[in-house]
């Protein structure tokens, strides 16, 4: 029988794909009891991961993750701060590692006058920004390309960015909590980026304050993986703690 944790991240797993479960389908699937998956869904509810739905469990909506275009013009300026605050801080001819985050996507544009950098990246937004420009080299992971927004996923897309090591990595963030870490919205993203954290010596997170109120659904690594946040406000004193404030850095 799987362990409990496990059980709720086979869960989880389930709902990225189907969105909702009956406890009879969950049971079946894990090998547990009725009465255990509904324990687990308790637990799971009373942590906003999930809501419970007569006989089963589905993904609550305040959780999705609306269209990219969306995101993109969410937060704004406060994402236009925090995209600076990071772009000063690479060095010209740096290796970078960029996901497909739209925070991730504020810092390419940052980056535009930028010289010789060599960027591994799985969005075809940030390649856009940053190839043809300036002697920079950019590394387009390949996969399948999600319509949305337009970014390679999968297996080939995780492999190929295992090939490189990067001075910096920096990646958007879903959600940040104290006692959660670092979590997003969809299992590829996050399945993507947890490949990628070895490959950098250092990783910055780039994330304004909404992150900071929001339920994440898939976890992508503890705050002591990271080396530096990067976002538009104080975060709550429970995670100024977790992280230090030496690892903290506000955009103005």
């Amino acid at each position: 029988m799987l362990k409990q944790s496990k059980r709720h991240a086979e869960i989880m797993k389930l709902l990225q794909v189907k969105k909702s479960c009956s406890v009879i389908e969950l049971a079946n699937t894990l090998d547990v009891s009725d009465e255990t998956i509904r324990r687990d869904i308790r637990q799971l509810a009373a942590s906003g991961a999930v809501e419970k739905i007569h006989g089963g469990v589905v993904l609550p909506q305040n959780t999705l993750e609306p269209p990219f275009l969306s995101r993109m013009q969410e937060q704004r300026e406060e994402k236009e701060k925090i995209a600076r605050l990071a772009a000063s801080m690479i060095n010209d001819g740096e290796t970078i590692l960029l996901d497909n985050g739209s925070s991730s996507c504020y810092v390419a544009h940052e980056l535009i006058t930028h010289k010789n950098l060599t960027v591994v990246t799985n969005s075809t937004e940030v390649a856009r920004e940053l190839c043809s420009r300036n002697q920079n080299r950019v590394f387009m992971a390949g996969g399948e390309i999600r319509s949305d927004d337009s970014a390679a996923y999968g297996p080939m897309a995780i492999e190929f960015a295992k090939q490189f090591t990067t001075n910096r990595a920096i990646l958007s963030m879903g959600s940040i909590t104290a006692d959660q870490g670092c979590l997003d919205y969809d299992l590829s993203e996050a399945e993507f980026k947890r490949a990628i954290l070895p490959q950098a010596r250092n990783v910055i997170v780039v994330a304004d304050h909404t992150k900071f109120t929001r339920s994440g659904i898939v976890k992508v690594c503890d705050l002591d993986n990271i080396d530096l946040l990067i976002t538009d406000r104080e975060p709550p004193q429970e995670i100024i703690e977790k992280i230090g404030e030496q690892r903290i850095r506000i955009a103005d």
